[in-house]
C-alpha cells in the first residue's frame, strides 16, 4: 500500500497494551534456567529498556561475573522467547483505550505504522498479536536487534527505506517513557509522549517531548500535530 509519507513508530509496553505478566515470567524463568538465580524484576524500573539490557541488569544486581553473564546470554535471550511463545495463550495482556481506534485512522490514512520496542521481536509480535493489533505493524526495531533504544529507531528507519520506500521526513516516536523520548530526540525525528505509563505528563514534557497527550483516546489532537 503507497503511504503518505509519514511515519509513525510506536512503543509496546505502557503505550499500544498493559498487562503483560507472562512477559516478566519469561524472565523469571529463563534466568532460573540459565543462571539458577531466583529473581523478581519488578524490583527495578524497567520501563522503556530493551530486554537486553533489563536482563544484564538483573543479573548484575544478582552478583553474576561477567563472564557468565556473557557465556549464556543469548541462550538465556532464546529461551525467553520460547517461553513466551509457548505460554502466550495465557496472557491477560489488553489494548489500551483508544489504541484500537487510532490505528485504524491512521492505517485509514496510508500512514506508514511501524515499532521501537525494546521486546525482542517474537515476543512483541505475539504479543501485539494476543490483543488483534500485530497486523498493523509489518516492521520496526526490537531489543532483539540492539540493546541500546536509540539504534531501534534507527533501526525501525533503516526497515522502513529498505522495504517500504519510505522517503518522508514525517517521522514520529510515541512511547510512554522518557527514554522513548530521548531515543527520537537522539535520531532527530519528533516525539510523541503519552502518561499511560508510569510518568506523568509533566515528567514526558520536561524530557523534551514534542507533544504529550494524556492517552491515546484524544485522536484529534494526535492528528492535529501529525498531519497539519
Amino acid at each position: 500500500m503507497k503511504h503518505n509519507g509519514i511515519l509513525t513508530l510506536f512503543d509496546i509496553d505502557g503505550t499500544l497494551v498493559r498487562g503483560a505478566r507472562c512477559h516478566y515470567q519469561a524472565f523469571v524463568h529463563a534466568i532460573r534456567k540459565f543462571y539458577n538465580m531466583e529473581e523478581d524484576i519488578s524490583g527495578i524500573n524497567y520501563a522503556g529498556k530493551t530486554d537486553p539490557q533489563i536482563l544484564k541488569e538483573v543479573l548484575k544486581l544478582g552478583g553474576i561475573k561477567e563472564e557468565l553473564i556473557k557465556k549464556n546470554f543469548n541462550d538465556c535471550l532464546d529461551y525467553m522467547t520460547y517461553y513466551y511463545l509457548a505460554n502466550v495463550y495465557r496472557e491477560n495482556v489488553r489494548a489500551l483505550k483508544g489504541v484500537k481506534e487510532l490505528l485504524n485512522l491512521l492505517h485509514k490514512e496510508n500512514v506508514l505504522l511501524g515499532l521501537t520496542t525494546g521486546n525482542l521481536e517474537p515476543i512483541a509480535h505475539a504479543k501485539l498479536g494476543r490483543v488483534g493489533l500485530d497486523h498493523y505493524f509489518p516492521f520496526g526495531g526490537y531489543g532483539s536487534d540492539n540493546p541500546e533504544r536509540p539504534m531501534l529507531v534507527k533501526k525501525a528507519l533503516e526497515r522502513a527505506r529498505e522495504f517500504f520506500n519510505f522517503t518522508g521526513d514525517d517521522i514520529f516516536v510515541i512511547g510512554d517513557t522518557p527514554r522513548d523520548v530521548n531515543a527520537g530526540i537522539e535520531v532527530g525525528v519528533k516525539t510523541v509522549g503519552v502518561s499511560t505509563g508510569r510518568y506523568s505528563m509533566l515528567e514526558l514534557e520536561n524530557s523534551g517531548a514534542d507533544l504529550v497527550l494524556e492517552n491515546l483516546q484524544d485522536k484529534e489532537a494526535f492528528f492535529r500535530y501529525i498531519i497539519p
